[in-house]
């Protein structure tokens, strides 16, 4: 595509040089750059893109994006732009053919619960008989072939998730799910995806270290019911869904353009459970909608997936999609990997690794496991560094309150000491009572934590560990260190004479 082509897509942008030039490929990492690339240079927190402008020409790059004209002293096409950020998808979703709007898409965000929400929405559009992608934390989905997740964050770089869309498009997807974060909404990582629906699930303190406020951090999700009034070529209609319990839905039903499907459990809404039955290895309920009501019998355990399933069953009322294939989506759908997954070696005691990582996603989870036994409840869990450390003294008290018996760990410290964040948490403990070597331990070697309260459990026991998930690497200063909650407690399992 010419230079001048790729301008037209991007509103105020202006053509500097070498209009004419042809781009084969847009990127936003000069150590990616290759003959024939467009290098969108992106002012980030620590580094300004236009500072490595040479060095992608250098490697080939024939054409430059960036929010100032550049003088680098080669005589290459430039296109000077309100937004380098916002650019970067749009300039790549023209490239690429507009990829989202061959695609029925549906964004799902949220602080807790968007990657199950993902899964149960793409599951419910797949039994329904269409054919689905999806992109989420966990992995990337297109029909039944399923890869990891290669981009180390929930929503992908603007070019990154173009290129990921077009691929969806290529392998014949009709409909795709996508979790989208609150970075990407600020940072516009979703810039150049037409949506045509969005999903709210609820929002609590996270990242506010990013957004500083409550209010912003809402204000950063509406951004994705706002985009659902961008043009199209689409006929679908459009909607917003959220969850009618959550006080900041009011924010996204002001930010949308088009109508809204509501879903809760306690505030009169569209789509609602009723007897909820939350068993050990399943959970039960009555699906009540305007249209009609079903039994749902769901292999995802805990209050807080009844949620997930709800918003999955508001997409499938405004789309017109029969209440059987809710049923039927529930009656074969597994959790993602690493949500309330157990550990079955043979061991006479549950072993349940979960990504809880904020206090709103821990509750539910302590909730949900304290429910499915008698026996002792213990916890693994740890908290990342360069996240709000105002969350941390709230989960060493969600601890207390909800175990017997828990050890504060390490969980990607980053360039923090992990040692501070432990004793942030533990103060939190400590407030309500729980005292260090009775009531909870601190051991910085996450493998060894684990071992310990493994070796600890009786018959009957749940041992939690929370935090990791799916997750396959530590993140620890500059280096990504592999590790497992899965793999490590298999391991140690096994040494304890345990078989699969």
């Amino acid at each position: 595509m010419k230079l001048a082509e790729i301008a037209v897509a991007i509103p105020g942008a202006r053509i500097a040089a070498h209009s004419e030039i042809e781009v084969r490929r847009v990127i936003f990492d000069s150590r990616r750059a290759g003959p024939g690339d467009l290098f969108v240079a992106i002012h980030g927190a620590n580094a300004d893109g236009a500072d490595f402008a040479l060095a992608a020409i250098n490697r080939g790059a024939v054409a430059i994006v960036s929010e100032r004209e550049l003088n680098i002293g080669v005589d290459v096409g430039q296109l000077v732009v309100p937004s380098a950020r916002r650019a970067l998808g749009e300039a790549a979703s023209a490239l690429l053919g507009y990829p989202s709007e061959r695609l029925r898409l549906v964004g799902v965000t949220g602080t807790d619960g968007k990657t199950t929400t993902t899964h149960l929405i793409a599951a419910v559009l797949a039994a329904d008989g269409r054919q689905v992608g999806r992109l989420s934390t966990v992995d990337i989905a297109i029909g039944d072939v399923v890869r990891p997740n290669p981009y180390g964050r929930t929503t992908p770089e603007a070019s990154d998730l173009q290129e990921a869309l077009r691929e969806l498009v290529a392998a014949g997807v009709e409909d795709a799910v996508l979790e989208v974060s609150s970075h990407a909404l600020a940072l516009d990582r979703v810039s150049g995806c037409t949506f045509d629906a969005a999903v709210f699930t609820n929002l609590a303190p996270e990242h506010l270290d990013f957004h500083g406020t409550m209010e912003a951090y809402a204000e950063a999700k509406a951004r994705l019911f706002g985009m659902l009034d961008s043009p199209t070529v689409k006929y679908w209609s459009r909607m917003g869904i959220v969850n009618a319990d959550d006080p900041y839905s009011f924010t996204m039903i002001g930010a949308s353009p088009v109508g809204i499907v509501s879903y809760g459990l306690d505030t009169p809404s569209d789509v609602m459970a009723v007897n909820l039955n939350l068993l050990p290895d399943r959970t039960q309920f009555k699906l009540v909608t305007p249209l009609g009501e079903w039994e749902i019998v769901s292999r995802l355990r805990g209050r807080h997936n009844v949620y997930n399933w709800l918003a999955a069953a508001a997409l499938a009322l405004g789309w017109n999609i029969d209440l059987e294939r809710v049923a039927e989506a529930a009656e074969h759908t597994s959790a993602p990997p690493g949500r309330l997954q157990d550990i079955v070696c043979g061991q006479p005691f549950r072993v349940v690794v979960d990504f809880a990582h904020t206090p709103q996603a821990l509750a539910a989870t302590l909730g949900t496991l304290q429910g499915l036994g008698s026996g002792r409840l213990y916890l693994v869990f740890g908290m990342a560094g360069q996240r709000d450390a105002r969350n941390r003294p709230e989960m060493g008290r969600l601890a207390a309150d909800g175990t017997h018996f828990f050890i504060i760990s390490t969980d990607d410290p980053i360039d923090e000491d992990p040692a501070e964040i432990a004793d942030q948490i533990a103060i939190g403990a400590q407030v309500v009572g729980a005292q260090e070597d009775i009531d909870y331990a601190v051991e910085l070697d996450r493998r060894l934590a684990i071992q310990t309260l493994l070796k600890r459990a009786r018959p009957g026991d749940t041992v939690l560990l929370a935090g990791k998930g799916h997750e396959d690497r530590m993140l620890i200063g500059d280096r990504s260190v592999p590790w497992s909650d899965v793999q490590v407690a298999s391991e140690i399992l096994a040494e304890l004479g345990f078989g699969p």
